[in-house]
């Protein structure tokens, strides 16, 4: 039998190897990752999982991964998301370069599930055929163009589905909210026709769900798997609506055409000649690019649209033009002349045009709907705020709710806004890089690297809401600052602190917490147990996180909101995702008092694609009462 003094050598060895693992990870790694800073290495850390990197602890808790993530490395750094090595960003001066720089980055879907579903995305990576495609559904997503074609039908879907909360006195609100938002995205804003049947219409939506659903699965076509069903529900999608999708279609290119000759016509009758607004330009897209039309008067034209918005106090731009039905702005968005539609897209590459939009709308407003509702709920003193915003609303327009009234609440506004900062309804966009890209700081993005731009990182180092003059606990020291100092030398990390030293020289302005000594401290300030600031701890300490006033001033207003991205290819339905909301909440706190039976549901829920509760635990109480 071996006795304990056998084992004695065993274990002094185990002890050597576990306190030789624990330097390492307290002194080594660090130190190895400063000096590659200074070698000009973009930060990040040094070891990740294999396969799927850091993409967990992305998942599980995007808020406090940015947050440890900025801290450690600022505002730019290298990771690896599921297997792929990737450059986050989220500050204001790179963010404007990636969203706006289309010679430099390209768009990126990353994964297979999308492009398996979706497999011609040329209107949003090929720079002439996407600026085209966001000018014309610019229009039909207008704030007019909204107030003539959408706000009336979106309330009588809201109108009808509130009536059936109020039957049933209690809902689920993910599910209530999913099944509003595809009822909105379907009957209202792609502007596609429906099958006439109520089965046949339940039938298109649940296929749409399961088509949504398999964007986020594994891209195993197995039967079973979420893709193999989204796959299949695509085809009969497909199948159903086809005929009558194609049948609209054919009617609105006539009119297209049309609409492109009277407006040569006008503007030759106008002396306007060749000018940019004579025509509608054409897209290079297989299948020919003429200007030819056969003319035809039933479609209001460019410019008539450009006058009646005039006449309405408009500023004639084209982000105001309007009214234009998305189907309309979807064909003549791909029309190149006198070809047929046929020759242009093929049905299905049209019907996946339509399935985006579904997607695009869908994915904002269901999480949104969720977010916005549950908020209000769990913020007692903002709900009478707004049900007092309500009143004198009722007081000064009656029951409308137009475009006009809603947007003469500033606090609900305010509401919204600060929900999308605090539960964003996206986790950001990617980008690929073009060509090697040198960034102010003195870092380079390599050409072909993947661009993660973080609506989350984004919101997390938002110079005006950080804390002003952060100092460190009492009686908290830095065991090792001194020692890392001591190693480094006088010298900054790599091209940034050179960048930082210059600026400084120069008075140029330079961030509070661009080093990582700043925000040492920032971190040595923050009280509470998820180590968030309270500006992010909606799970702890949600009213100190949730504030709508913060909107309301000027200097306290959020500088780094990137709930809708920005640039190129800021969301074009960014106008509608506010309405709707708006126009939601509006009509919610109108009828009902509400509550959540569970109190705990969003420091429950998970955050990736969006807010997403704990099944059973969103139950919302509804009691019937005007206000």
């Amino acid at each position: 039998m071996t006795s304990w003094k056998d084992m004695l050598p065993v274990v002094g060895t185990a002890m050597h190897v576990l306190a030789a693992l624990v330097f390492s990870i307290i002194f080594v790694i660090p130190w190895i990752q400063l000096k590659l800073a200074q070698l000009g290495r973009i930060p990040g850390p040094i070891f990740w999982l294999p396969l799927i990197g850091e993409t967990p602890q992305l998942l599980q808790s995007p808020f406090k991964y940015m947050w440890n993530r900025w801290l450690s490395y600022g505002g730019f750094f290298r990771t690896s998301l599921l297997g792929q090595q990737v450059y986050v960003v989220g500050t204001q001066d790179i963010l404007r370069s990636v969203w706006s720089d289309e010679e430099a980055f390209e768009f990126h879907v990353p994964g297979k599930t999308f492009s398996m579903l979706i497999t011609d995305i040329r209107h949003m990576r090929e720079p002439r055929q996407h600026g085209f495609f966001r000018r014309r559904l610019g229009q039909a997503l207008s704030p007019a163009a909204i107030a003539a074609n959408l706000l009336g039908p979106m309330a009588a879907v809201m109108r009808r589905h509130l009536d059936s909360w109020e039957q049933r006195g209690r809902v689920f609100l993910s599910h209530a909210s999913e099944e509003l938002s595809m009822d909105v995205a379907l009957e209202v804003v792609t502007g596609h026709p429906l099958p006439s049947s109520p089965d046949d219409k339940a039938l298109v939506r649940r296929l749409f769900r399961t088509v949504l659903n398999g964007l986020y699965g594994l891209p195993i076509v197995l039967p079973g798997t979420a893709i193999y069903k989204a796959l299949g529900a695509r085809r009969q999608l497909m199948t159903k609506l086809w005929p009558l999708v194609e049948a609209e279609a054919t009617e609105v290119a006539a009119r297209v055409r049309g609409g492109k000759e009277e407006e040569v016509n006008e503007g030759a009758e106008e002396g306007e000649g060749e000018g940019k607004d004579a025509t509608l330009p054409g897209i290079v897209i297989a299948g020919g690019c003429g200007e030819d039309a056969e003319a035809s008067p039933r479609a209001p034209t460019l410019r008539r649209r450009r006058r009646m918005v005039a006449g309405a106090g408009g500023d004639g731009n084209d982000i105001g033009v309007a009214p234009m039905r998305m189907l309309e702005a979807q064909v003549s968005s791909v029309l190149a002349g006198g070809e047929e539609l046929s020759a242009i897209l093929t049905p299905e590459q049209l019907f996946e045009r339509a399935l985006g939009t579904v997607i695009a709308v869908d994915e904002t407003s269901r999480h949104l709907f969720f977010a916005s509702v549950a908020a209000v709920a769990l913020a007692p003193e903002v709900r009478a705020k707004l049900e007092d915003e309500q009143r004198q609303a009722l007081g000064k327009y009656g029951d409308e709710l137009s475009y006009s009234v809603l947007g003469d609440m500033p606090y609900l506004d305010a509401v919204i806004k600060e929900t999308l900062r605090l539960l964003p309804v996206s986790i950001g966009g990617f980008r690929i890089a073009k060509r090697d890209v040198q960034l102010r700081s003195g870092f380079v993005i390599p050409r072909g690297a993947v661009v993660y731009w973080s609506t989350h990182l984004a919101h997390c180092c938002d110079p005006v809401l950080l804390p002003r003059n952060p100092a460190p606990e009492p009686g908290r020291k830095n065991l090792f600052g001194s020692w890392f100092r001591s190693l480094l030398g006088p010298r900054s990390l790599g091209p940034a602190g050179a960048a930082a030293r210059q600026g400084t020289r120069r008075g140029m302005s330079v961030g509070v917490f661009d080093t990582a000594e700043a925000r040492r401290t920032l971190a040595r300030s923050i009280e509470g147990p998820t180590g968030l600031p309270a500006h992010l701890d909606f799970q702890v300490r949600f009213e100190e996180a949730f504030r709508p006033e913060r909107w309301l001033n000027e200097e306290t207003r959020p500088k780094q909101w990137a709930a809708f991205g920005g640039g190129g290819h800021l969301c074009l339905g960014q106008h509608v995702a506010m309405v709707e909301a708006k126009l939601l909440l509006a009509m919610l706190l109108r009828r009902f008092e509400f509550r959540l039976e569970d109190s705990g549901v969003l420091r429950k829920a998970s955050l990736f694609p969006g807010p997403t509760p704990r099944r059973g635990t969103d139950g919302l109480l509804l009691i019937s009462r005007p206000l």
